[in-house]
């Protein structure tokens, strides 16, 4: 039976301006994403009776409609009339931290049922879906580096991220995205140019121009209501990070080292309390698709 294994990859916020409440519910955002090797892994085949089914291992995670990557394989089974897959997820990006896993996993079901299926899906049709799933949906299909304006999905795409490493740290909580926003520091008095120099950062090579202006205006709103994210933040800074800041609505707090042996020795420097800590890399990729048995793999476009 044919079977696609897709690579899943986090994302991190590397800085994140929230603008004004939109009649849709939702708020206008600037933001810079940025994929990540930290990843988890999907299998797809199809499924013998033809419907959707979910196997999961790993960080645990709810099954049926409220996963994100079953929601995507409903969209294209709605879409297109294709059967339902069924999926096995190895789930290693921590859930409800602000690295878009939920949506890495939704993202990857869309491309690989595409490939599983034969579907020859068009790239503005397999980014409608996405948006109907989640904002960061689009750009976790493609990923790299890119400013997001909008609810995110206006994606610009940006330089290859170079020079630096993260340190990620997950307190032991999920933060909701709502409570989040509905605390959120909105600016009133007209925006902020940080996104902007953080962007001219990225396309010039400077990492230490984009660490000195990373800000979250979802992170005071967040820390108020859960204070070890602030402690998180502290701690890297004291071990050694250039700089850190939380990723989208939290929980995770994202440390920027240098080098890879600088990242590691923050790394060291952070254990002993009951956080998740992982040591990445940006990755100019978003969902990678690998055919079992087959020696080569290619990234989606």
């Amino acid at each position: 039976m044919r079977t696609v294994e897709i690579e899943a990859r986090a994302k991190v916020n590397l800085g994140l301006e929230v603008l004004a409440k939109r009649d849709d519910g939702y708020h206008d955002i600037d933001t810079i994403f940025q994929t990540i090797s930290l990843s988890d892994t999907l299998r797809l085949s199809p499924s013998p009776d033809g419907t959707i089914s979910l196997e999961t291992s790993g960080i645990p995670v709810p099954g049926g409609p409220a996963n994100l990557a079953v929601r995507a394989a409903e969209a294209i089974v709605a879409a297109s009339g294709c059967r339902g897959p069924a999926i096995s997820l190895e789930k290693r990006i921590p859930v409800g931290a602000g690295l878009g896993g939920g949506s890495a996993d939704a993202a990857a079901v869309l491309v690989g049922m595409d490939a599983l299926f034969g579907l020859g899906l068009p790239a503005h049709a397999l980014l409608g879906l996405a948006l109907s799933i989640g904002s960061d949906v689009p750009f976790l299909i493609r990923g790299g580096t890119s400013r997001g304006r909008g609810r995110g999905e206006i994606l610009e795409r940006l330089s290859p991220l170079a020079g630096l490493w993260f340190v990620l740290v997950t307190p032991p909580f999920e933060v909701s995205a709502g409570e989040a926003y509905r605390r959120a520091r909105i600016r009133l008095t007209g925006r902020s140019p940080f996104i902007r120099l953080n962007c001219s950062a990225i396309q010039n090579g400077d990492p230490e121009a984009l660490a000195r202006g990373l800000e979250n205006d979802l992170e005071a709103g967040v820390v108020s209501s859960y204070p070890e994210v602030g402690q998180a933040k502290a701690r890297l800074l004291e071990s050694g990070a250039m700089a850190a800041v939380m990723s989208g609505s939290g929980s995770t707090v994202v440390g920027i080292a240098r080098t890879e042996e600088d990242a590691h020795n923050i790394e060291s420097r952070l254990a002993g309390r009951d956080w998740l800590i992982h040591v990445a890399e940006p990755i100019d990729a978003g969902c990678t698709i690998r055919h079992e048995g087959a020696a080569s793999e290619r990234a989606s476009s």
